[in-house]
């Protein structure tokens, strides 16, 4: 019933990011098989969670906008961007749709999705498991505290780039859910002003002032 009830009320925004997405898997030169792959993994988030999976498109779009601004590869801050949150089926509903009167318990809940999307991915996606598992460790007070060690013995400089990679996603999507998802957090139940965004990316991200100042600059935000 949600989602048909979202889809009444949002069609357009929805069918306009899902084609963004397919003319980025064209522009990547995405094979069928990858692009299956990825979208299977999505419709577990769509029918979990419309603003969640419409989230993880925007993300997944802005992380390869990202890549193309700072020579990262593309295709590895794209697939990564649009699976960061498949962890978040296996988060109650009631947390996960909650704009006011979140609480630490609901936040334990929360805090688990890295590591279950790291699960569902690993074998499939391994790279970008990685990625994942990561993307809410370099905020502050980060987590997963601890991370479930790898079955692929990565080199120094993959796991180097593995944890840039992460740390960049970390900030698109913190991005994107400022920007677009209302709740409490400023005494009532709204969007922050961009400036209030940028503003608490730079509070909560003290140690990458220098990749926030620019991604603004260069217009990624």
């Amino acid at each position: 019933m949600e989602l048909e009830s979202y889809k009444k009320k949002n069609l357009s925004v929805v069918l306009e990011l899902e084609n963004l997405v397919q003319k980025n898997f064209s522009e990547l030169a995405i094979e069928q098989e990858y692009q299956d792959s990825i979208m299977t993994f999505l419709n577990l988030v769509k029918l979990k969670d419309i603003p969640t999976y419409t989230h993880s498109l925007r993300v997944g779009l802005k992380s390869r906008e990202l890549a193309d601004y700072m020579h990262l590869d593309p295709k590895a801050m794209f697939y990564a961007g649009l699976l960061h949150d498949v962890g978040k089926c296996a988060v109650d509903s009631d947390s996960l749709k909650k704009v006011e009167g979140f609480n630490e318990k609901d936040m334990k809940k929360m805090m688990e999705h890295p590591k279950a999307g790291y699960y569902m991915l690993k074998g499939i996606h391994d790279f970008s498991a990685e990625i994942i598992l990561r993307h809410h460790w370099f905020q502050e007070n980060g987590y997963p505290k601890r991370l479930p060690k790898s079955s692929i013995d990565y080199s120094k400089n993959t796991q180097e780039k593995i944890d840039h990679y992460a740390m960049m996603l970390s900030l698109v999507d913190f991005y994107d859910s400022m920007s677009t998802r209302k709740n409490d957090k400023f005494g009532e139940v709204r969007l922050p002003e961009p400036a209030e965004v940028k503003q608490v990316l730079l509070i909560k991200h003290p140690s990458y002032t220098h990749e926030i100042n620019c991604l603004y600059d260069g217009k990624i935000f």
